[in-house]
């Protein structure tokens, strides 16, 4: 018995240091990195976008950060061989469908300019791009907009562009958080 307890022990350290992502894809110059939270049934397949990292204070530490123009997809298949779910003979053409942005996703990840958001988006999760400081515009596909908290877009000039779908500009302006960007604009 003393031996197994000894031997899960020694696989604790291991176990901390998994990965909080299911698959990553590089899309345009970036790598991000997705948590699936449904495979199927009535809502279809979704993911989130999420951070590399186990570090919720630096999550993005040893990898390296989203910069320039970062273009969240609508729809993502996963490349298995790149994730902690690795198989390269796993063949998964299971389209994705990018539902969320999990807390602290791209937290600090400083490089990153323009946002584009898509249509398929329905939540950003706390802290989300708190500290992207030098995003000066964004776009949101998404008609309404996605739930987010008040610190989503902490420490990002709520002063810069933003861009929302034709009939959308009451909706935003009146949504918590969005409601804080003082130039939002319908394309």
């Amino acid at each position: 018995m003393k031996k197994v307890i000894l031997s899960l022990l020694a696989l604790l350290p291991l176990c901390m240091a998994a990965q909080d992502y299911d698959f990553a894809k590089k899309i345009g110059g970036n790598t991000l990195y997705f948590y699936i939270t449904s495979t199927g049934g009535k809502k279809g397949a979704t993911v989130e976008v999420t951070y590399p990292g186990n570090d919720e204070e630096k999550p993005w530490k040893g990898y390296r950060e989203p910069s320039g123009q970062l273009a969240i997809p609508e729809t993502v298949t996963p490349d298995r061989s790149r994730g902690r779910n690795a198989d390269p003979e796993d063949d998964d053409t299971t389209i994705y469908t990018v539902t969320s942005i999990r807390y602290n996703a791209f937290a600090g990840c400083d490089r990153i300019t323009r946002l584009t958001l898509p249509s398929t988006l329905k939540e950003i999760g706390e802290g989300a791009f708190a500290g992207c400081k030098k995003i000066d515009y964004i776009v949101s596909q998404a008609p309404n907009p996605p739930k987010l908290d008040e610190s989503s877009f902490d420490k990002v000039n709520l002063d810069i562009p933003m861009r929302v779908p034709a009939g959308s500009y009451e909706l935003y302006h009146q949504a918590v958080g969005w409601r804080q960007f003082s130039e939002i604009t319908e394309y």
